[in-house]
C-alpha cells in the first residue's frame, strides 16, 4: 500500500451515488478491445444538467468506522470487527452492493480495459494483437515490468478527478507488489499469472475504496509501522479472497472479448465481490 492514494474519508452528507460517477469513460459496444476514447462534445448541443441526488444519512459511516477502530485498536487481531466494519460499510454507508459498484467511478472503466487487454493477451494470437495496441512489433524479450508500464497509459491515463488517481495508484501498487511476475519476459507469462494481475488490481481498487471510506482516520492510531502493515495486509487478504471467489463463480473463458463484454464481466465481478463483503458480518 506504499503508493496508495489517501484522503480524510467520505462525508456522510454526500449522496450515495454522485451524478459525476455515471459511466465516466464510454465503452464502444461490439467493438474489439481498444484504448480509451475521449467522448465527443457537440458545442451546438449544451450538456443538460443532471438532477442533484438527495443527501444520504449523515451518520451512515459511524457504525462501520467504530467497528474498524475496534479492529485497529486490537492490533488487527479481531477479524470479526474488521469483517463487521466492512460489511456495514457496504450495506449502510454505500447503500448495498449495487451502489458500491457504481461508486468505483472511473475504476470500473479502467478495470474493464485491463481485463479485456489481459484476456486478449492470454488467448490465441493475443501477444501479437496487444503488441500492436501498444505500438510494438513484438512483445518478445520485453520485460513484463516494461510491458505493464507501457500499458498504464491505456488502462488508467494521467489526469482527471481523484477516483482516476485511485485507479492509477492501485495499478502501480500491483506492479510493485509482484516482482516475481514483473521480472519475467512478457512472452513467458502464464495464463494464471496474467489472470492474477486482473484480480489483484480489482482487490487494490476495492481496498482503497474501503480504506478511504472507513479506515484512514482510525489507522493513524496504530502504534508502529509494522502494525499498520499487518492491519492493511489482513484487510487486503480478506478482500482478495472475496475477489478470487467472485472470479471463480463468474469465470468467463473462450468468449469473444469486446469493450462492452469486458465492462459487463468486470461490473458483475465487482457486484459479486461487494455482495460477498456485505454478507461477511456477524
Amino acid at each position: 500500500m506504499g503508493t496508495s492514494t489517501r484522503n480524510s474519508g467520505q462525508s456522510g452528507h454526500n449522496p450515495l451515488v454522485p451524478t459525476w460517477l455515471d459511466d465516466p469513460v464510454p465503452i464502444n459496444p461490439g467493438q474489439p478491445v481498444l484504448p480509451p476514447q475521449q467522448p465527443s462534445v457537440n458545442p451546438s448541443q449544451p450538456l443538460q444538467p443532471q438532477p442533484i441526488p438527495p443527501n444520504a444519512d449523515p451518520d451512515r459511516f459511524r457504525g462501520p468506522r467504530t467497528s474498524f477502530t475496534h479492529f485497529v485498536s486490537g492490533g488487527g487481531r479481531n477479524g470479526s470487527s474488521m469483517r463487521n466494519g466492512v460489511s456495514a460499510y457496504v450495506r449502510r454507508s454505500l447503500g448495498g452492493s449495487s451502489n458500491a459498484t457504481k461508486r468505483l467511478g472511473s475504476s470500473r472503466a479502467s478495470t474493464a480495459r485491463l481485463y479485456g487487454i489481459l484476456h486478449t493477451l492470454s488467448g490465441p494470437g493475443g501477444f501479437q494483437q496487444v503488441a500492436r495496441l501498444i505500438s510494438l512489433e513484438t512483445l518478445e524479450g520485453l520485460p513484463a515490468s516494461d510491458f505493464f508500464i507501457r500499458l498504464a497509459q491505456f488502462v488508467c491515463p494521467d489526469g482527471g478527478p481523484e477516483d482516476e488517481g485511485i485507479s492509477r495508484s492501485a495499478y502501480y501498487d500491483v506492479l510493485a507488489d509482484n516482482p516475481e511476475i514483473m521480472g519475467k519476459a512478457t512472452e513467458n507469462l502464464t495464463k494464471d499469472e496474467i489472470d492474477s494481475i486482473s484480480q489483484r488490481y480489482m482487490t487494490k481498487v476495492v481496498m482503497q475504496q474501503i480504506m478511504n471510506g472507513i479506515a484512514n482516520n482510525s489507522i493513524r492510531f496504530s502504534e508502529t509501522l509494522e502494525q499498520i502493515s499487518h492491519i492493511e495486509d489482513a484487510v487486503e487478504e480478506f478482500i482478495g479472497q472475496s475477489v478470487s471467489d467472485a472470479c471463480a463463480e463468474l469465470k468467463q473463458d473462450n468468449v469473444e472479448m469486446t469493450n462492452e463484454r469486458a465492462k459487463e464481466i468486470t461490473d458483475r465481478i465487482y457486484l459479486k465481490v461487494f455482495e460477498i463483503l456485505e454478507g461477511a458480518g456477524d
